[in-house]
């Protein structure tokens, strides 16, 4: 990111020029077909940076937002203060403007902040005999791409390996000490059987072990599934990337990732020394 420490830009004003309108509050949505819309009818959503001339042509949404010289592509934005509502990501961007898309739906207002977040660099290894035979369907993998996306997370490596310790330390290994991946998402193999070999295979390569990930999961599942409190999902650090195991089914990636995505960005920014630059969640009160 540009510069140091970076703070919430501020949206200014929301004008359609082409048809003279201006805006105090927006919903910006995703239509039937996929692409970006205001207010129920599609167009771009252009940020630009104070001062900058309006295009007279097009249904575009022009955003006026303070500290623009924040944006870069790929940087994620969201309302400061609200955790569930739009998320937005910079998808082209000039020195005076910049294009965003919705990645999920909600209002904006007129004065709200936006935080920016940093891309996250994601891999996400499926464990599985019978899935890197091709005899099993993977989807908790799917899955957890798909969530990681909440969080800033962008998916740069994917893949299945059996369940065998060295192809799991291996592939892990090479995606962080040679790809710099962030964080990495594992599922499957932490079950009792004699097979599920994935947290020893985490161990034999960590750093540390972060205990509060793994116990949360547990806790946070075992009521709705009792057996949950058998898996032994663990979290450990390699450097300054995280690694996370989850269950291999998909409902149960599902219900684990849950249970601890609100800290994992900040556990990445923590260990990249991140929490004073963009996508710094340091106005929220660290315990650690």
């Amino acid at each position: 990111m540009r510069g140091g420490t970076m703070s919430s830009p501020r949206i200014l004003r929301f004008v359609r020029p082409f048809r003279s309108e201006d805006f105090f509050v927006v919903y910006l949505h995703r239509n039937a077909k996929g692409f970006s819309a205001i207010n129920g009818s599609p167009g771009k959503i252009v940020f630009l940076s104070p001062g900058t001339p309006l295009a007279a042509e097009g249904d575009d949404l022009h955003v006026t937002l303070s500290g623009f010289s924040q944006m870069e592509e790929g940087v994620f934005l969201k309302p400061e203060d609200d955790e569930e509502e739009c998320f937005l990501r910079v998808v082209r961007c000039s020195p005076a403007s910049c294009e965003v898309e919705v990645l999920r739906s909600g209002f904006l207002t007129l004065s709200q902040k936006l935080l920016p977040l940093r891309p996250l660099s994601v891999g996400i290894l499926t464990i599985s005999d019978k899935g890197s035979r091709g005899e099993r369907i993977d989807t908790a993998g799917p899955a957890l791409e798909e969530l990681v996306l909440d969080i800033g997370g962008i998916v740069r490596q994917r893949g299945i390996v059996p369940d065998e310790r060295d192809m799991i330390a291996g592939t892990i290994k090479q995606w962080i000490d040679e790809d710099d991946c962030h964080l990495v998402l594992t599922t499957g193999g932490t079950g009792l059987a004699t097979r599920d070999v994935t947290p020893e295979a985490l161990l034999s390569f960590a750093s540390r072990v972060v205990p509060g990930i793994g116990e949360a999961m547990r806790a946070l599942t075992w009521q709705n599934a009792p057996r949950a409190i058998l898996t032994r999902g663990l979290a450990v650090t390699r450097g300054e990337s995280l690694i996370v195991s989850f269950p291999g089914s998909e409902r149960g990636a599902r219900e684990c990732f849950g249970a601890v995505a609100p800290v994992l960005r900040h556990a990445v920014e923590i260990l990249r020394n991140w929490e004073k630059d963009c996508g710094s969640h340091t106005h929220h009160h660290s315990h650690a």
